[in-house]
């Protein structure tokens, strides 16, 4: 269901609401859903975050293995 001002429903279960009500109030938040937005919007960053580094780019490889070949491993 699609609410109002880019707005979107989410279904969740009631035991996991209760906790996230329960520390919502802990954390002073005013509201479960606006405790729920700040949690994802960080879980967002932090994938998009590890994400990015596990690629390596070309260069960053010619590094290490300059590196590498100084200290005599290759």
């Amino acid at each position: 269901m699609v609410l109002g001002r880019g707005k979107r429903e989410v279904k969740l279960n009631k035991g996991l609401v209760e906790k996230l009500e329960k520390r919502a109030k802990d954390k002073g938040f005013k509201s479960v859903d606006s405790y729920i937005e700040e949690i994802l919007k960080k879980a967002l960053k932090s994938f998009e975050k590890s994400e990015g580094k596990d690629e390596y780019s070309d260069d960053d490889e010619k590094k290490v293995k300059e590196r590498l070949r100084a200290l005599g491993y290759l």
